[in-house]
């Protein structure tokens, strides 16, 4: 399947014949492997089968199992980085361009949530710097404030290890005030008993976290969880969370001893990924292409994104 994205954002959305099952629900563009082809192969015919376009640049970015009642499907999905052509459907298709804003699971089969998500999601996450005590609060919620204005930024994670609850609570409500003036979406990394009577935010877990967890949280906002190998990556999944970061992908001062993916580790890792992947471990702004080049979503930063 491909994920097509034109210059203004907006994603390309066919709508399945009513007489194909499922028929009525809208869909990426995509089709069925034939005998002895690679899914690469496969993208670029069926591309050019249905909508006449000419793939020039394709990165694989998800890979999804889905189990319907009579049968299961196995998904791989491409970023569709350059075609030539106009999209047309050849097969009788409807076809249209759609903010990924205005897109709603319910329109799509349930195999598609994570394409979904990945149509949805920010390029850019921004981890807080953890507050030392209390009285550093205010200073670095400026400091996440000016990074917001600068308008990159589509996802903030407030992680304060270092602070209680009471200190942790105000830390977040004031980045999550900084937050909405930007239409950015605040993802809590902490405890859920501390996020009790606040206004409802994503939840970020750490390994520690997700590991002792049945089954997703019942949140309102995304749900991402970090992982450092391909079977955390796949347990992860398996618990419903929306998308994962994935570390360390290269040197960083705070982890010197850590063992590195590297760019062929993740491009590897995200060939088999059911969800959305983004780069943790020695990311900025100036990652970002190499990133997605392997397939990321993108990039999860401290310093490298705030400054």
């Amino acid at each position: 399947m491909g994920l097509i994205q034109d210059d203004a954002g907006r994603i390309l959305i066919a709508r399945r014949r009513p007489d194909q099952p499922l028929g009525g629900l809208r869909e990426f563009p995509g089709g069925k492997l034939e005998p002895g082809e690679t899914a690469d192969v496969a993208l670029r015919r069926e591309l050019h089968e249905e909508l006449g376009l000419r793939v020039q640049q394709a990165v694989p970015c998800l890979a999804i199992e889905h189990a319907y009642p009579d049968v299961t499907v196995r998904l791989r999905v491409f970023r569709v980085e350059a075609w030539s052509g106009t999209p047309v459907g050849r097969e009788g298709q409807p076809l249209d361009w759609h903010d990924p804003a205005d897109l709603h699971s319910d329109e799509f089969p349930p195999a598609s949530r994570a394409i979904l998500n990945a149509a949805r999601l920010p390029r850019r996450y921004l981890v807080t710097p953890s507050p030392a005590t209390h009285g550093d609060i205010l200073a670095i919620v400026e400091q996440v404030d000016a990074a917001l204005r600068r308008g990159d930024i589509g996802l903030v994670q407030v992680r304060a290890p270092r602070l209680g609850c009471e200190g942790y609570r105000e830390f977040l409500c004031r980045i999550r005030a900084v937050a909405e003036r930007s239409g950015t979406d605040v993802l809590a990394n902490a405890p859920p008993e501390w996020l009790a009577g606040l206004p409802p935010v994503g939840i970020h877990l750490p390994e520690r976290r997700w590991r002792v967890l049945d089954g997703r949280p019942a949140v309102a906002g995304w749900i991402a969880a970090s992982v450092h190998d391909a079977e955390g990556l796949r347990r992860a999944a398996a618990l419903g969370v929306d998308f994962v970061v994935v570390s360390p992908v290269a040197a960083t001062s705070s982890h010197p001893e850590a063992v590195v993916l590297g760019w062929d580790g993740l491009h590897a890792l995200i060939a088999e990924a059911p969800v959305p992947v983004y780069a943790l471990g020695g990311m900025d702004r100036a990652a970002l292409p190499q990133a997605r080049a392997a397939g990321a979503q993108g990039v999860a930063a401290i310093r490298g994104l705030l400054e």
